[in-house]
């Protein structure tokens, strides 16, 4: 007999961005701003024209149709990859949109982060470090084991005394987000960036000691991610929805 679970409705407080829809070509980034990406890789929607471009093309023709989903999901990933990377460092983007390149010396900082069938780039200037993470909330997971060999003492003891099973699950995988979204901003401290992490998660405003900004929202229904921007002026995060790149 099988058992259905209730959905997995963000908790009260988390935010839920408004996606707007993508421009029509180069995006414009002004420095100290943070472009937020989302691509949903879904089977019904993998049938974009732009798959016949020269670097996406099958080898053989009978590559082509039926693709797996598997494959399908890698290619139209690679496909979001590369799109993004386009639209801020395409020669074309004129005046108004100065062309960036990737590297150390260029300011421009790139995040990427999957699971399952949503992807999610985070695209900066002139941000020291961003750090980004998703993940699907799940229940049926033993969060409390888990918790003792990733969490501090507080936050173990903040799961333990949470009762609802749906509330202990967002709870552990709002840290979780944030610790692994801080560690990518400062990787070269991880511990210092797990302790602001999980200061951010339990709501704290500002930055924290090891100056990172982590900001946790729900990009789609049972999914929680969470963004970290490192040092610099507050960046402001604008969200947008990838539509296959027109």
């Amino acid at each position: 007999m099988s058992i259905l679970l209730p959905p997995l409705t963000p908790l009260p407080g988390l935010p839920e961005p408004l996606w707007l829809p993508e421009p029509n070509s180069s995006t414009r980034l002004p420095v100290n701003e943070v472009h937020l990406w989302r691509a949903r890789l879904l089977e019904e929607e993998l049938t974009s024209p732009r798959w016949s471009g020269e670097d996406l093309e099958p080898a053989h023709a009978s590559d082509a149709c039926p693709v797996s989903r598997d494959r399908a999901s890698k290619l139209k990933a690679a496909l979001f990859r590369k799109d993004i990377l386009e639209r801020y460092t395409a020669p074309q983007a004129g005046p108004d949109f100065p062309t960036l390149l990737c590297g150390p010396a260029s300011g421009l900082r790139i995040a990427v982060a999957q699971c399952d069938h949503l992807a999610l780039i985070a695209v900066s200037r002139d941000v020291r470090g961003i750090g980004l993470d998703v993940e699907r909330v799940r229940q049926d997971i033993p969060i409390e084991e888990m918790a003792g060999g990733f969490l501090d003492a507080h936050s173990q003891w903040d799961l333990r005394i949470t009762w609802s099973p749906r509330e202990k699950a967002w709870k552990f995988f709002r840290f979780w987000t944030s610790n692994e979204a801080c560690a990518q901003a400062r990787p070269s401290s991880r511990r210092a960036a797990t302790t602001a992490a999980v200061t951010a998660a339990r709501g704290c405003q500002g930055r924290c000691c090891c100056c990172c900004e982590v900001s946790g929202f729900s990009p789609e229904p049972e999914f929680i991610a969470a963004l970290a921007i490192e040092g610099g002026p507050e960046a402001e995060v604008l969200y947008w929805e990838w539509r296959g790149g027109g």
